[in-house]
């Protein structure tokens, strides 16, 4: 079902841009496809980073396996999907429930503040008049840094999960994994902004150099944070785009503004099925076996100080060493 309503938003995003692609060079639309597709990408390393810091190292292609085949759940509606395919697939690899929701809840809370700031630090000296019309999305940001304070968000979790009925955590996260999960999605962000400014640049911009990428940085970032705190709307569908439109005034009007808005999304679709059909490949086969390191808080038995999984994930069969 996630597939098949990807697909139906390539068709929908590629019939909104066809008429005006001919706008942009084939060098720009590439070079920004990639760009798009490694900022897709590092997101997977702030959730692998949160999730080390609960005690489960994962190694890099289970990650991606489970990380962006689960993400393509956010195309059916409702949020809940891709958390929920995230859990179901990490059991696959010796990792439980609560960890994985926490990892894929916390990098999506991370994402607010890690935008938030990297729209504050660039947009203020380029598009002051985006700020002063989408500044509650940047008030956002100390709220939801305070509910990521280590002492703050392990209470959360643990009244989440009594309320649900489920074992809570046996490792909290502590500030390192947080900060190394905001700094891999804020490297994400300046991919975006690049890949934007790709696009921009061939739009004959006003103004260029150092001060085009930076408002384009800041631009995406704003769009984004703002997108994600319309929780109504899928995406951030329409929010994003007039976020962006309005965010790059100052480079290009409101006609190419929206012709970028529309292929940045177009993009990062693409991105989702690209990392979603490589989570596919890296699959085990045969009798592959992926090695997960658990990392286990309070006092463990003599002799077991290091616990270790063989997993043969096409037999789903789990031994002990």
């Amino acid at each position: 079902m996630a597939l098949g309503l990807l697909a139906l938003a390539l068709a929908d995003q590629w019939k909104d841009v066809r008429d005006s692609f001919s706008q942009l060079t084939v060098g720009g639309v590439g070079s920004s496809g990639v760009l798009t597709v490694l900022a897709v990408g590092t997101t997977v390393l702030s959730w692998r980073a949160l999730l080390a810091g609960l005690g489960a190292k994962l190694p890099l292609r289970a990650a991606v396996r489970i990380f962006f085949v689960g993400q393509i759940g956010k195309y059916i509606p409702g949020s809940v999907w891709p958390v929920l395919a995230q859990m179901e697939l990490s059991r696959d690899y010796g990792i439980s429930r609560p960890k994985a929701a926490s990892a894929s809840l916390v990098v999506l809370a991370l994402a607010v503040p890690s935008g938030g700031l990297a729209a504050a630090v660039t947009l203020p000296f380029v598009s002051a008049h985006a700020l002063a019309s989408y500044w509650w999305a940047l008030v956002c940001v100390p709220v939801f840094a305070v509910l990521l304070f280590p002492p703050v968000l392990s209470r959360l979790l643990s009244l989440a999960f009594r309320v649900l009925r489920r074992p809570g955590l046996d490792t909290p996260l502590t500030l390192r994994p947080i900060a190394a999960g905001a700094g891999w999605l804020l490297l994400s962000f300046c991919w975006y902004g690049l890949a934007t400014w790709l696009l921009v640049r061939d739009l004959d911009p006003q103004v260029g150099g150092a001060r085009l990428i930076t408002l384009s940085v800041g631009a995406y970032a704003l769009a984004w944070t703002a997108g994600f705190l319309v929780l109504v709307l899928p995406a951030g569908a329409g929010v994003r785009e007039a976020v962006l439109v309005l965010a790059l005034a100052p480079a290009i009007a409101s006609g190419p503004a929206t012709l970028v808005a529309l292929v940045a999304r177009l993009l990062a679709t693409v991105a989702d099925l690209v990392w979603a059909a490589a989570g596919v490949a890296l699959r085990q086969r045969g009798s592959g076996r992926v090695e997960v390191a658990a990392v286990q808080a309070g006092p463990v038995d003599a002799g077991a100080d290091t616990a270790a999984r063989n997993i043969d994930t096409d037999a789903g069969t789990v031994r002990r060493r």
